[in-house]
């Protein structure tokens, strides 16, 4: 019995020495260890806002980390929630670094309300971040932050002026449309093509014409198109439908009406 008392007790003093050293190089790993990220991004692309984050880890401990699992949640200025995405890391050894981007989307295509907002108008999105991680493949931690990251609309203030009329010849005029928007995206231009149809107040296609876009980052686009009608069909009112084929987003018909 007196031997098996003595054996506990070494096995139980072995235990405690290993808890302490453990504690005390998990501190020091823990001191070397860097997580952070990057300034946040916003663009779109193929019909969806993308909110990219950098995040960079530096393990410089004596402990590899592992399943690191990074999610965010993307709300409106109301609350509401627009996306939510997770990013996995399997393994990050000891004394080894990564650095990788966190994406999220937001589908705008085929929501018109949607369309509207962050084509037309500025916005802020609201970030709720959160980083789960293993510590010596034994030991969860975990961390969150919010941040926001504000978006610039590309065609920020889009109007059109007063329509007005040249005759042409006897039967048809030159209907022409003053248009104007600023394009208040940090990241992309206006890049492609505008096409302009016109309609008076019975639904009937007056005319139409395209023109070419190329409004680069924080410019403005102040001008006129022009398209030939038949002067029996012109009302006082109608519709301006546009047509939108861009390098960053295609979009149709926005309507606007006149008179």
């Amino acid at each position: 019995m007196r031997y098996a008392v003595r054996a506990l007790s070494w096995a139980t003093k072995i235990i405690w020495i290993f808890i302490v050293l453990f504690s005390a190089t998990a501190v020091y790993s823990a001191m070397n260890v860097r997580i952070g990220f990057g300034q946040p991004q916003a663009y779109l692309s193929s019909g969806f806002v993308v909110l990219s984050i950098p995040l960079f880890v530096n393990n410089y401990g004596l402990y590899d980390l592992s399943e690191l699992n990074m999610t965010v949640d993307v709300m409106d200025s109301n609350g509401s929630l627009l996306s939510e995405s997770s990013t996995l890391v399997a393994l990050i050894p000891k004394n080894s670094s990564i650095e990788t981007t966190h994406n999220v989307s937001i589908n705008i295509d085929g929501a018109t309300s949607q369309v509207q907002i962050y084509l037309f108008n500025d916005a802020v999105f609201n970030l709720d971040m959160s980083l789960k991680v293993k510590f010596a493949h034994a030991v969860p931690l975990q961390a969150s932050m919010n941040t926001t990251i504000p978006w610039g609309a590309p065609l920020y203030n889009f109007s059109i002026g007063q329509i007005s009329y040249n005759y042409v010849d006897l039967t048809h005029q030159e209907a022409i449309i003053p248009i104007s928007f600023d394009n208040h995206s940090p990241h992309f231009g206006v890049d492609g093509f505008m096409r302009v149809e016109i309609y008076n107040d019975n639904d009937e296609l007056l005319g139409f014409s395209v023109s070419d876009l190329n409004v680069p980052s924080h410019s403005s686009y102040d001008s006129q198109v022009g398209m030939v009608v038949d002067d029996s069909k012109i009302t006082g009112s109608g519709e301006v439908h546009f047509y939108f084929e861009t390098s960053a987003f295609s979009i149709s018909p926005v309507v606007m009406p006149y008179g």
